[in-house]
């Protein structure tokens, strides 16, 4: 094997472009007579996990696809077909009464999977601009969710279905045999160590929101104590180049505060480079629950960090603590994980993304296929417009690609070790 591309038999070449400039000037014929000809090159978005790592050719792919309106950008700019479906409704966003509880009015939850609050009182609603968003994994599963709508199931029936058309790359580039060794040994090597599933929860759901606004407050802590949610994932700061991104809803470090019928007590704060843990004591009447906040602060609105590897340990120690949290005798029932940023769209679907990939990574290894545009289209058909733009996008894919380099790295260190 010489590491070359080609489609299958024929001229090889050194790189993708050099293969696609080839066939747009110069037809493929089969054997049969037929002449196929390129005209516009389109990637399958489905690969192997392992597949991420050529960092050189994969920019360089990018910079070509880009003009040609495929790749990353070609890929995301698909996705709009979903939204411009309108298959799911917003209807109650739209009412007026809820109108002042949305922070953006094209932001809007989607009836088939929203929350909803359940009232102890005739003056409360039942309205949050928050959304159930469930993995691939979950499946049917999902349905026995606490006070989740009865028609989830359909949804899930009506997303796995939209999602079974399979794409097929262009090309693949071969391993060397001794490359598919060490992958074997590695992958060998990651599953009798445990590496790969360390810290996983067998079944994970997300709530995705916005950020809190003076008058939904009270609503946040009702629905984080009905879903029995124990940790949050912050993506944004309260304020951001002098705009309000999301009011305070906990208290001062050492403070207690009261939301309606709920006490929130500040146990401790702990300061780390691109992040921020709380931990808050929240009780009512007769019971008192431990809730974790993770404030990532490093994170641009409409943008990605410059720094993948940070957003990587932000995520690997939100998995830690709900880890460690389902395995205590009180654990909640179910694995809920809130996430939100101001809207609740572009940073949170990037993390939730990102989350359900690694996961994905973990399970099955690094050689398992990963399909970031068919994860983002999953997650779009759960709450609108999730992973805002093409720089979050193409974030997805570099982390990723972090993800595999990095553990890779830790995994031959602990085979060497082992060797030595």
């Amino acid at each position: 094997m010489d590491n070359k591309y080609d489609v299958g038999s024929g001229e090889q070449f050194d790189d993708l472009v050099g293969l696609i400039e080839h066939f747009r000037s110069y037809p493929i014929i089969e054997t049969s007579g037929d002449v196929l000809r390129l005209l516009q090159p389109v990637s399958g978005t489905r690969l192997r996990a392992n597949g991420i790592e050529h960092k050189g050719q994969f920019q360089k792919m990018n910079d070509f696809q880009r003009a040609q309106r495929t790749g990353f950008d070609g890929e995301f700019q698909s996705l709009k077909i979903v939204d411009d479906m309108h298959v799911f409704t917003t209807n109650e966003g739209m009412k007026l009464d809820n109108a002042d509880k949305n922070r953006y009015r094209n932001i809007l939850p989607y009836d088939q999977t929203r929350v909803i609050l359940r009232k102890s009182n005739e003056h409360q609603s039942d309205y949050i601009n928050a959304n159930y968003i469930r993995s691939p994994r979950m499946g049917d599963s999902s349905s026995s969710v606490q006070s989740s709508n009865e028609s989830l199931n359909s949804v899930n029936s009506l997303i796995i279905r939209s999602d079974t058309k399979k794409t097929v790359p262009l090309v693949t580039k071969s391993l060397s045999d001794d490359a598919l060794r060490e992958v074997k040994r590695c992958i060998k090597m990651d599953k009798i160590n445990g590496n790969l599933c360390r810290n996983l929860l067998k079944d994970k759901l997300y709530i995705a929101t916005q950020g809190c606004l003076s008058n939904t407050t009270n609503d946040f802590w009702r629905m984080l104590w009905q879903e029995d949610v124990r940790v949050i994932a912050m993506i944004t700061n309260e304020v951001e180049k002098g705009k309000n991104k999301c009011q305070r809803y906990w208290p001062l470090s050492g403070q207690e505060e009261c939301y309606d019928e709920l006490t929130v007590k500040s146990i401790s704060e702990t300061c780390y480079e691109d992040f921020l843990l709380r931990e808050f004591d929240v009780s009512d009447k007769n019971t008192c629950k431990t809730i974790y906040q993770y404030q990532y602060t490093s994170w641009p609105d409409h943008g990605a960090p410059q720094d993948p590897d940070a957003v990587l340990t932000f995520i690997e120690d939100i998995n830690r603590r709900m880890y460690r949290i389902a395995q205590e005798k009180d654990a909640p029932e179910h694995n809920v994980l809130c996430v939100h940023c101001s809207a609740g769209v572009g940073r949170t679907g990037t993390f939730i993304v990102l989350d359900m990939l690694i996961d994905k990574i973990k399970r099955s290894g690094f050689n398992c296929e990963i399909d970031v545009h068919s994860t983002v289209k999953l997650v779009r058909a759960q709450r609108y417009g999730m992973v805002q733009n093409k720089t979050q996008y193409r974030f997805i894919y570099l982390a990723i690609q972090n993800y595999i380099d990095n553990n890779k790295i830790k995994l031959r260190k602990k085979v060497y070790t082992s060797e030595a």
